[in-house]
């Protein structure tokens, strides 16, 4: 009480008042860091007191912390403060993970009552530029374009500059700036080198300077040269599929890599398989789907290169029947060499060496049937097509190498078995109704190429461990190809536990991916219940797998929700297949941890103040949780005690029935509420505890309010003994008050001026109900002086001030009650 008096007196005239506040006008970082933004303050002559403080900090004009006696609040999820600073005179705050939108002006706020002071920070971000040559790979002697790519950098000023051998160019075009959605920029420029500067030992540099980094950044290389990709594609339709085999080859390019991508009527598709046919040759192999039979549709092969500033392309256009037309080069060649190029390989076509692809293996639609195919490419005459088949696992048979297909000048390209067929040292048995081949021919520029596919069932006790050749024979040259092929059985991979997801109707349905099982052929099983199961329907899904010669298994049941209520109700989902020994299976239960809609609980949401004989409303978000079996039990716990005690609705606890809400996920949500008729001698130090159960949980989930403390408003009474007027204030808890007595210097004057320290006194005092009484007396002196006196009472229990006004005319005292003076009444003796 002292202290406040203290204050009170040292604000009078004559006092010095000195709060300061210091923080620098402004502060920059970096994306992404954390960083402090300082403010302290100190008050000349009064040592800083809790009840006198508030600190605020705002940022343009939203509020992003406040600081008073009632507590911290912090409304930006990104900072943090020190609290125990703050009565050491430092309200700074942390700002982490610094984003683009943090910019601005920030505003701190001290008030150390009556004083107050506010400092402002321009607080700036900034984020250092990316710098990369995009292209290094030019062609010697031509006109060839580079570019830089500066990214992820702010503020969005920046210089970009282009050097050959440590020298500015003139001729770059510097692009215009983009934004990200985080906020940076982005910026893409470019420099043309004329034919004179592609030499050699020349050094390329993209310099760039921007505020964020004290020195410039550069990337540089030196010089490369390269040729660029000649591109060519040719296709085969496979027997017994939906699908056609697209061969797209680039080659005489350097140096490596070359990359190619696919498109369909000009969107691209997925990545191809790809194989190097050694040296600067690569293939890449595609498979298209069948359209509807009045569809047309083009597909483009593109060959990206170091040394091109656009693709190097060919196109083909298809329809269902596969009947398709090849297309030229539809090439964007922006260099002129690659003509000249074109023209030298096909001249020096008969001293390229003749390739073969490896043996590349494709499922069928339904998973059952497997095509090998194999490409022939480069050939200066029409090659001869052989597939053969070898049985390794068959020890006992002195011929284990069998024919499966060789073409004659009459069957090349029918997809036929000839007649007859006789072959030197090898098998003449043909197994014709087991097998499928087909040969597919594209001449281009007087040279051969061949896609030849080979088409079976997969057999355990045929293929058990195979060897497939495929070989080219033409003009006395032998190419070929081998696959090791082994049927596998493939046990059903589980990477995951069961999945759930809640629909519409409030249904649960339960899902299980099982992955790369062969064959087909699986059994999946799911059933429910307590303790017995009872089997439900299912909808399972097979999907080939496009890599391996393997399935993958979708299974899905749909369990009605209302069935969780009960803590023991199970699914079990159980699979059989060939590659296992026994059935396999899996359960869920609503109490197992994988179980994912467990009721999450928020902290109790106490009143901001707890009145004798008000209302209080304590509140509990729940949510998260599913099925909506959620029951809810408020106890109470006495000041001091250990014991906890059920709350039941009555005249003093009301309990508002529980509304539960479906949200967009399917889980429910509420908010539990629990009114109390506030009782200093009942809640001062009592706690309230909120018991949530569900069928999920093990042990019910508790929130508590904590130790409550109960505030009570003060009762004031007003007397006077002769000069005095005598204020009873009584009633109040806790202790801490605040009694004011100002006068005018008459009765004309409207400016109150507090009242001499040896004009007040104040009597404390301790009631039974451990409540508090004072008794606060100011002596107006002078009877005859006409004059205003004004009380003015401050408590926390009070939601505003109570401020009481006296006139005293003649000795005689009256209050001002709106329009009325109404007349004290005499203490009694």
């Amino acid at each position: 009480m002292w202290q406040m008096w203290l204050r009170f007196f040292l604000i009078l005239p004559g006092a010095v008042l000195g709060l300061e506040v210091i923080a620098p006008p402004s502060q920059q970082a970096l994306l992404g860091s954390t960083v402090l933004l300082p403010c302290t303050f100190q008050e000349k002559n009064l040592q800083i007191m809790a009840n006198f403080l508030a600190i605020f900090w705002y940022f343009g004009d939203t509020e992003i912390l406040r600081y008073d006696n009632k507590g911290k609040e912090i409304i930006h999820s990104r900072v943090t403060v020190d609290e125990k600073g703050f009565l050491q005179g430092n309200a700074s705050i942390t700002l982490s993970n610094v984003t683009i939108s943090d910019e601005g002006t920030y505003r701190c706020l001290v008030i150390h009552s009556p004083s107050r002071q506010e400092k402002k920070i321009s607080f700036r971000v900034q984020a250092v530029p990316g710098v990369r040559i995009v292209k290094k790979t030019l062609i010697k002697k031509e006109e060839g374009a580079l570019q830089c790519l500066v990214t992820d950098y702010y503020p969005q000023s920046i210089t970009v500059t282009w050097l050959l051998n440590g020298k500015p160019l003139t001729r770059s075009a510097p692009g215009t700036p983009r934004q990200n959605e985080d906020g940076t920029f982005r910026v893409n420029s470019s420099v043309t080198l004329l034919p004179s500067e592609t030499q050699d030992n020349l050094v390329i540099g993209c310099q760039v300077q921007h505020e964020s980094h004290p020195t410039p950044l550069t990337d540089s290389f030196k010089m490369v040269f390269g040729v660029p990709p000649s591109v060519r594609m040719f296709s085969s339709k496979v027997e017994g599929h939906s699908e056609k085999i697209f061969v797209c080859e680039a080659s005489g390019f350097s140096p490596e890599p070359v990359q190619i991508k696919w498109l369909m009527d000009g969107v691209r598709v997925e990545e191809p398989r790809t194989s190097d046919g050694g040296g600067s040759i690569k293939e890449s192999y595609y498979r298209v789907t069948s359209g509807p039979e009045t569809q047309l549709a083009n597909i483009t092969c593109e060959a990206y290169h170091e040394t091109l500033y656009q693709p190097v392309t060919e196109t083909l256009q298809i329809t269902k029947n596969y009947r398709h037309y090849y297309g030229t080069i539809v090439a964007v060649l922006l260099f002129p060499g690659l003509l000249l190029f074109w023209f030298i390989f096909i001249t020096l076509k008969n001293f390229l060496r003749v390739r073969v692809s490896p043996i590349h293996k494709l499922m069928s639609d339904d998973g059952e049937k497997l095509t090998l195919y194999c490409v022939a490419s480069n050939w200066p005459k029409d090659p001869q097509v052989t597939w053969a088949v070898i049985n390794n696992s068959d020890t006992k048979s002195k011929e284990k190498r069998k024919v499966i297909w060789k073409e004659t000048d009459n069957s090349k390209g029918k997809g036929s078995v000839p007649e007859s067929l006789t072959t030197s040292g090898e098998s003449d048995t043909l197994l014709t109704e087991e097998y499928s081949m087909r040969t597919d021919r594209l001449e281009a520029g007087g040279l051969h190429n061949v896609l030849a596919t080979l088409s079976f069932k997969p057999d355990a006790q045929k293929h058990e461990n195979i060897e497939v050749s495929c070989r080219f024979v033409c003009g006395g040259k032998i190419k070929e190809r081998k696959l090791q092929y082994s049927y596998i059985l493939r046990q059903p991979q589980v990477s995951q536990p069961i999945k759930l997801s809640i629909n519409e109707t409030g249904d649960l349905l339960y899902s299980l991916v099982l992955q790369e099982f062969y064959p087909r052929q699986i059994q999946i099983r799911w059933s429910c219940g307590v303790g017995c199961y009872q089997d439900m329907e299912s909808n399972t899904k097979i999907i080939p797998c496009s890599s391996i010669q393997a399935f993958n298994a979708e299974s899905e049941c749909k369990i009605p929700g209302q069935l969780l209520k009960d803590p023991g109700f199970t699914v079990r989902v159980t699979w059989k297949h060939e590659s296992m020994t026994g059935p396999e299976q899996q359960e869920l239960s609503v109490r197992d941890k994988e179980f994912p809609w467990r009721p999450q609980m928020e902290e109790i949401i106490n009143p901001d103040t707890l009145i004798h004989s008000k209302e209080g409303k304590f509140q509990c978000k729940i949510w998260g949780y599913f099925p909506d079996a959620l029951e809810v039990k408020w106890l109470r716990r006495e000041a001091g005690g250990q014991e906890l005690f059920s709350v039941c609705p009555s005249e003093k606890y009301k309990i508002p029935e529980m509304e539960q809400k479906r949200e967009a996920d399917g889980t429910f949500s509420c908010t539990v509420s629990l009114i109390v008729s506030v009782s200093l001698t009942t809640e001062q130090g009592a706690e309230f505890i909120c018991r949530v159960g569900h069928p999920s949980l093990g042990e019910p989930l508790e929130r508590s309010t904590g130790i409550l403390s109960v505030r009570r408003a003060p009762v004031i009474n007003i007397t006077h003994e002769g000069d005095k007027i005598r204020a009873e204030i009584d009633q109040f808890y806790p202790q801490n008050i605040g009694v004011i007595w100002s006068r005018t210097k008459n009765i004309k004057d409207v400016t109150f001026k507090e009242c001499e320290a040896s004009r007040i006194s104040n009597e404390t005092h301790s009631n039974s109900d451990g409540t508090y009484r004072i008794i606060s007396s100011c002596d107006t002196k002078k009877p005859s002086d006409k004059k205003h006196i004004k009380l003015h009472v401050t408590h926390e229990a009070l939601g505003n001030p109570i401020e009481k006004i006296f006139i005293r005319e003649k000795g005689k005292y009256y209050e001002q009650q709106g329009d009325k003076n109404i007349l004290l009444q005499k203490h009694p003796e």
